[in-house]
């Protein structure tokens, strides 16, 4: 008895070891903690679950019970994107961060969360009424207690992005999403209808609660006024900027709804929905590595252009291809998506996607101004970004998708001057320094387009499908070709530990 008690002891210390030795292996195989890799990563992996979940849960449970949920996610969202972005980028900011600040930050954002969710749920009947969804009160019922959770995993998830620690914010998504989609899937399967969306949407902020609670803040509550002054110069504004910003396209949809007919609606809403989901990745994981960066070295310009110059040429290696390839592809993309009853929507994504290749021209602008401490003008460009499509909206009277594409894509063809102008007057740099930086990005989406024209042009005569494989593969290896070249065989500096 005793000789098998140390077999198995000894059995077991070996297989311990085993695992243990697998997971140090794999754990040095994988990106460090601070790569930027683990952005790219989680944007990548935030845009094909954001997909992924619509479809494959939305497939299962029908097209109403789908719509039923999306009111009551619709409501949750649109105030949880408030208190979760209330401190984060001020915390980045911040020069001298004391553990006053990010705990009264916590407890702060939490108490307004509670008073939001308190909301959420008081809303919830008369919402239900308006929309004539019944079962909507019970919905966002479920979803407020998560309001308070997410606004303290949203100033937790600055704190961490201060420090860089980008594989901790990527496991959100990385281990939150598929674990939230299969509960998803299995209560969809039970027949639950509506509330299959609302339990992954549980699942997924309670585990990225947990990670955030995890990564070292705590719950210590703590509500120093004096130290909510000094967040609120950058605060402030940057929750105007983000709730200007998350209102620009409703607000252009509702004024739109008055001047078109449903049908042009429609056809343009998915054009520019098409076209977000695609530049969503880059902004996300542009403004992630950039935010804490440049906010380390607000001390120094000169460093602080440097990153810059790194971050911009990052951005339009990322955002022209997408662009480009969009411009390019859009009739086939949209002919094999929705049909040829949705051409009109091809011809709208080519105009937003060939001016929104303007805006990758200039670098994130955004993290710069928070860097400088001169969050305010975040706020301005993103009431003139609303306010130049509603006056080109009235001015004009579109009446075709191709004609409400450019006035939707007036703020990326009036913007960039006067952006790349700021950036470069506060980083004492010339026009020709930006063009050099963003210079393999623009090199490399050029040779792009000749080559997917020359695919496009209709010599080969190709059906949509083939032709439209046969571009994306051209395409991407002209481009990566051209950028390899251009970045003399390395990665881009950006992509590099700070």
């Amino acid at each position: 008895m005793v000789r098998r008690f140390r077999s198995d002891a000894l059995a077991s210390v070996v297989l311990a070891s085993v695992v243990q030795s697998g997971f140090g292996t794999l754990t040095r195989l994988l990106p460090a903690a601070n790569s930027p890799v683990w952005v790219l990563a989680e944007s990548i992996g935030a845009a094909i679950f954001s997909m992924l979940s619509m479809l494959v849960i939305g497939r299962v449970i029908g097209p109403n019970d789908t719509g039923i949920a999306m009111v009551a996610i619709a409501a949750f969202l649109t105030i949880d994107v408030f208190t979760a972005s209330m401190f984060s980028d001020a915390l980045v900011q911040r020069k001298q961060l004391d553990q006053r600040h990010a705990e009264s930050a916590a407890t702060g954002a939490v108490l307004l969360g509670a008073v939001t969710g308190i909301g959420l749920a008081t809303i919830g009947p008369l919402l239900a009424v308006r929309s004539s969804v019944p079962d909507a009160s019970w919905l966002m019922l479920a979803l407020a207690p998560l309001v308070p959770l997410s606004a303290f995993s949203g100033t937790a998830s600055g704190l961490y992005l201060r420090e860089q620690r980008f594989r901790l914010l990527a496991l959100r998504l990385l281990l939150g999403q598929p674990i939230a989609l299969t509960v998803g899937l299995l209560l969809a399967h039970g027949g639950f209808g509506p509330w299959a969306v609302i339990g992954s949407q549980i699942v997924s902020t309670g585990i990225t609660f947990v990670l955030m609670l995890r990564g070292g803040l705590g719950l210590r509550p703590r509500l120093d006024f004096a130290a909510l002054r000094d967040l609120w110069p950058i605060a402030g504004p940057q929750v105007a900027s983000v709730v200007v910003v998350a209102g620009k396209y409703r607000i252009f949809l509702l004024a739109l709804s008055a001047v078109v007919a449903p049908n042009v609606l429609a056809l343009s809403h998915f054009a520019f929905r098409m076209l977000d989901a695609a530049l969503g990745i880059v902004g996300q994981t542009v403004t992630r590595i950039a935010m804490p960066r440049l906010c380390a070295l607000q001390h120094d310009r000169a460093a602080m252009a440097d990153t810059y110059g790194d971050i911009a040429q990052l951005q339009a290696l990322l955002g022209l291809p997408i662009c480009v390839g969009i411009a390019l592809t859009a009739p086939d993309l949209v002919h094999l998506l929705l049909g040829p009853s949705w051409a009109g929507t091809a011809e709208a994504a080519r105009v937003v996607a060939a001016a929104a290749a303007f805006t990758f021209l200039y670098g994130g602008h955004s993290a710069l101004f928070v860097a400088l401490g001169k969050a305010s003008r975040n706020f301005y460009v993103g009431v003139v970004s609303l306010a130049l499509p509603l006056i080109a909206l009235a001015v004009f009277q579109p009446q075709t998708p191709e004609a409400v594409a450019w006035s939707w894509a007036l703020p990326s063809l009036v913007l960039p001057p006067t952006m790349t102008w700021l950036v470069l007057r506060e980083l004492h740099r010339s026009p020709w320094w930006l063009a050099r930086k963003i210079a393999p990005g623009v090199l490399a989406a050029g040779a792009m387009a000749i080559a997917v024209l020359a695919v496009q042009s209709g010599r080969i005569g190709l059906p949509s499908l083939p032709r439209l494989v046969v571009s994306v593969i051209v395409g991407g290896m002209v481009f990566g070709s051209f950028a390899w070249l251009a970045l003399r065989g390395r990665m881009p500096r950006a992509l590099g530990a700070a």
